[in-house]
């Protein structure tokens, strides 16, 4: 069975990067710009992985896991991020995210 995706990023060339990149583990992608998009998704489908950015233009990443989880989803979450601060990470982890995926991330990784 194809792993279905969750893909969460506001920039349109990451965006596309990450769909091509994920689409050819092969999975199913959905993905969203912004986190009211992203609550809506989740909330209407099924997901075995979410994707999140840490920063969106309308919430953090670790405020769209938050929402998710109150709203009694518990699908795994990364979340991707262009820091490369080790407290940054710290901090998505302590949030509820399994890992974090530094950007730009290595099509071959």
């Amino acid at each position: 069975m194809t792993p279905n995706i969750l893909l969460v990023e506001d920039d349109p060339v990451s965006r596309a990067f990450l769909e091509a990149a994920t689409a050819a583990l092969p999975a199913a992608v959905a993905s969203a710009a912004d986190a009211a998009s992203a609550r809506r998704l989740a909330n209407a489908s099924a997901f075995d992985l979410w994707l999140f950015d840490a920063n969106l233009p309308d919430a953090t990443g670790a405020e769209l896991l938050a929402q998710l989880r109150t709203a009694g989803l518990t699908t795994p979450a990364l979340a991707h991020t262009a820091a490369h601060d080790g407290e940054a990470h710290a901090a998505l982890r302590a949030a509820g995210f399994a890992g974090v995926v530094v950007k730009p991330i290595d099509a071959a990784s």
